[in-house]
């Protein structure tokens, strides 16, 4: 499957804000980030790191291709 592996939260968040999204509210243990036009993204605050599966979603939901984020991780994280 290729580059297919988890993130560290603080990079997940790091990305998200860079993309324009901003902490809206907290429920439990998630939090959410929100833009205009899009849909929430729920984020576990208490893991130290992302499964690749959410990070998955979480780009489907933003517009950008898993790879994209992965080459962003790599440069900035």
């Amino acid at each position: 499957m290729g580059n297919f592996r988890p993130l560290p939260t603080k990079c997940w968040i790091k990305y998200l804000t860079e993309m324009g999204f901003r902490f809206s509210r907290s429920k439990g243990s998630h939090h959410q980030y929100s833009k205009p036009g899009k849909r929430p993204i729920p984020v576990w605050q208490d893991e130290k790191q992302i499964p690749a599966f959410h990070l998955k979603t979480g780009c489907t939901t933003i517009g950008v291709s898993l790879e994209d984020l992965y080459k962003w991780a790599d440069k900035n994280c």
